[in-house]
């Protein structure tokens, strides 16, 4: 085709008279690549990995700031453990044994009739907690801050609370607190309000303590 429109252009050229534009002519340069398509036509294969590969990166960037989902409050805890807000709570009457709470704030948590068996509440925040009927056996409530917190018939047989704070406010009525190593101010403390028998160890609240 392209031999057929250079010898229309010849002949043209050498008689003076320009090319007549003949079906055939016509038809044989519709046939011809054109000068910018090609072009563009190799811009767009060389470009179009580098346009896919942009966007895949901007999907990318868009569905990771998608997953930083917003994530429950939680306190800081530099000794491990849940480390979870649980303030207010129900976790009354659950099988909680072996956790960690270290340094959590359960403020007004309910764990009444829980068993808490060798959890540990290192340096918990537990004012206002109910554990009333719940056993505490063997639990580490060292340093922890049960002000206003509920103990009554409460199992804490073993437990450690050394440096743990019980006042103003405790309840410790029917609780066993046998073999719980305590301060001497804070014994005395709770000889004076300690009353009745646990109902499930039969221990006398006031002889648990070493009153």
């Amino acid at each position: 085709m392209q031999s057929l429109v250079a010898t229309r252009s010849t002949r043209a050229a050498s008689t003076g008279q320009p090319a007549r534009r003949t079906p055939a002519l016509v038809a044989a340069a519709r046939t011809l690549p054109h000068r910018g398509a090609t072009a563009c036509s190799a811009h767009g294969t060389n470009s179009a990995p580098t346009f896919a590969t942009a966007a895949a990166s901007a999907a990318a960037a868009a569905v990771a700031s998608l997953l930083i989902v917003a994530a429950p409050a939680m306190a800081v805890s530099g000794g491990g453990g849940i480390s979870t807000a649980l303030s207010g709570m129900d976790l009354s009457g659950k099988d909680l044994r072996g956790a960690s709470y270290t340094k959590v704030v359960m403020r007004n948590t309910n764990f009444s009739g829980a068993n808490l068996t060798g959890v540990s509440l290192f340096r918990a925040i537990a004012v206002g907690a109910n554990f009333s009927g719940a056993d505490l056996s063997n639990a580490d409530l060292t340093s922890g801050d049960f002000e206003d917190a509920d103990f009554r018939n409460a199992i804490l047989a073993g437990a450690y609370a050394d440096g743990a704070n019980f006042f103003p406010g405790v309840k410790i009525e029917g609780s066993d607190w046998t073999d719980v190593q305590l301060r001497k101010d804070l014994q005395a403390k709770m000889c004076k309000i300690a009353s009745g028998t646990n109902p499930v160890t039969g221990a006398d609240t006031k002889e648990s303590l070493g009153c």
